[in-house]
């Protein structure tokens, strides 16, 4: 991916950039401590308004069952699709997208949510995850600028994982990302994953639990599970 802007300033308005996002089901329960967003990659370069044919979101389905299976029914999740075809958008338009999820998830339920991106979607998730009700930030193989900001961060756990054999989004540039934040005072961890590729296709397995795992990590003790959270820093170690 090439560099583009973030800016959120936008010619078009909220009702407009929300129209090419189509939600998920999200299925909630009295159990239910937290909301999961998955945020799926794309370039934004091209309209993709079928999911189905949408092999970026195709791609988090299993991590959406991941999660589900390791919150024993506390984490709801919810997939949207975004016919824009990614979330880094030259307009901003992303990250007003991601946003205003946020809000409205924050609105109807009021329960933490954590952002679980992979590429452009763990982009967009870094950008949005000091929001209020931001609970935590996932990011997989995630595109990052090499002046990425961090500052907006520092009071949001942030778990990222690159497999080191990425030849799409720089893994080097993300581990100097969680670096940075380290340095800024934040709670950041960053997991290298061996022969890694950007799809997350070598080896998914071990991507989806380590997803499910790390989501859990960024969650507050006694929500998402009450047994996973002290093995889950372990495994996310650098």
């Amino acid at each position: 991916m090439s560099d583009r802007p973030g800016a959120t300033g936008l010619d078009r308005g909220v009702p407009d950039v929300m129209a090419a996002i189509r939600p998920g089901r999200l299925r909630m329960t009295a159990r239910t401590e937290a909301i999961v967003l998955l945020l799926h990659g794309g370039r934004a370069e091209e309209p993709q308004p079928h999911a189905w044919r949408d092999v970026s979101w195709l791609r988090m389905l299993p991590f959406a069952r991941a999660v589900r299976r390791a919150g024993r029914g506390r984490l709801a999740t919810l997939l949207v699709h975004n016919t824009d075809g990614g979330w880094v958008a030259a307009s901003g338009s992303g990250v007003l997208q991601c946003r205003e999820l946020v809000r409205r998830l924050q609105a109807e339920h009021g329960l933490p949510v954590v952002l679980l991106g992979h590429s452009s979607g763990g982009w967009v998730a870094l950008r949005v995850g000091g929001d209020p009700g931001v609970a935590g930030v996932v990011a997989l193989a995630p595109w990052v600028a090499e002046d990425e900001g961090v500052d907006h961060l520092v009071g949001t756990p942030v778990r990222v994982a690159h497999g080191d054999a990425d030849t799409v989004c720089s893994p080097t540039r993300a581990a100097a990302f969680v670096d940075r934040l380290r340095a800024a005072g934040g709670d950041g961890v960053y997991r290298s994953v061996p022969k890694g590729d950007h799809a997350l296709l070598r080896h998914p397995t071990r991507w989806h639990h380590l997803a499910a795992a790390a989501v859990q990590d960024v969650l507050p003790a006694g929500e998402g599970s009450g047994q996973a959270g002290t093995a889950v820093s372990t495994t996310l170690s650098r």
